[in-house]
This record gives structure tokens, C-alpha cells and sequence, in this order.
């Protein structure tokens, strides 16, 4: 047995079988949350071969980082493929799909795939949660923190 992290560090066990004569069973994809704030949300993917991952689209503008590339196999509603090629160490920035378009992605290869996801929040999405902390505050009798003008990190050692 072996553990793997999915969605905001819930922990979830996969048996991929055993040198007991347990058939093995394909791997699924796993996503480990990193972070999120008022501007992006961040988790790590990883996409094991031959598993492919249902139609889904990407609402938001993202930046992938590659820490183990490979080539994932990406099939359109329509039946248009295409391949994404992530490198290792490699950044990539992908739009945000159209609303009314699904894809589907398969990872062809022998290995993992595992990437860093950044999506960047919608404008509303940042308003509202704007909207959020000033309520907080407001409710708390305190105006939110704001970095003082010219602020900088301190850029010597402390002796």
C-alpha cells in the first residue's frame, strides 16, 4: 500500500499491487495543494502513465513548471489531438479555455509526469475576495494591512 496526497492535503491510499500475486491497478492522478491566496491558487500534479484524465476545461490563465516533463496526449470534444510537451525545470503559460470547450489529457508514456499548477484568480475573483477582507476587517474594527511605501526587505545580516 502506498499513500498519495490529493486536493487541500486530504491523504487517500492506492493499492498498486504487490509481489503477492495482487493484480496491480492502474495509478490515478494526484494532486497535492500548495497554497492559495487572493491571487492564486497552487498544487502539485502528478499524472501516471496510461490513466487517462476525464474531459475537464481550465477556467483560469496558468503557469505550469515541469519537475518531471513528459508529453501528455490532449483530445478535444471534437476529436482534435494535440500534444503538451512539459520539460523538466521548464515554465509554461496557458491560457484559460474556452467556456464552452472540454479536453481530455492522457500521459502515453513510462513515466510519471509531475508538475507545479499556478492559476492565476479572475479579476472577479480577486474583487470579491478584496470585498471579503475589507468585511473582515471592518467586522474586527481594523483596516487591512497595507506595506508602508518603499518598504524593502532588510538586505544586510543582523549582527
Amino acid at each position: 500500500s502506498r499513500s498519495r496526497v490529493v486536493e487541500r492535503g486530504r491523504r487517500e491510499e492506492s493499492r498498486v499491487g504487490s509481489a503477492r500475486g495482487r493484480p496491480e491497478r492502474a495509478r490515478e492522478m494526484s494532486r497535492e495543494f500548495m497554497f492559495e491566496n487572493d491571487e492564486a491558487v497552487c498544487w502539485k500534479t502528478t499524472i501516471a502513465p496510461n490513466n487517462p484524465l476525464k474531459m475537464h476545461r481550465h477556467d483560469r490563465s496558468r503557469c505550469i513548471v515541469g519537475l518531471q516533463g513528459g508529453t501528455l496526449k490532449k483530445t478535444e470534444e471534437d476529436g482534435t489531438v494535440s500534444d503538451l510537451t512539459f520539460e523538466t525545470g521548464k515554465a509554461y503559460w496557458l491560457d484559460a479555455d474556452p467556456p464552452d470547450e472540454l479536453h481530455a489529457d492522457v500521459n502515453e508514456g513510462e513515466r510519471d509526469i509531475v508538475v507545479i499548477v499556478t492559476e492565476f484568480k479572475t479579476e472577479e475573483e480577486r474583487q470579491a475576495a478584496r470585498a471579503i477582507a475589507a468585511k473582515r476587517a471592518e467586522a474586527l474594527g481594523k483596516a487591512p494591512f497595507v506595506m508602508p511605501e518603499g518598504w524593502e526587505p532588510p538586505t544586510e545580516k543582523r549582527t
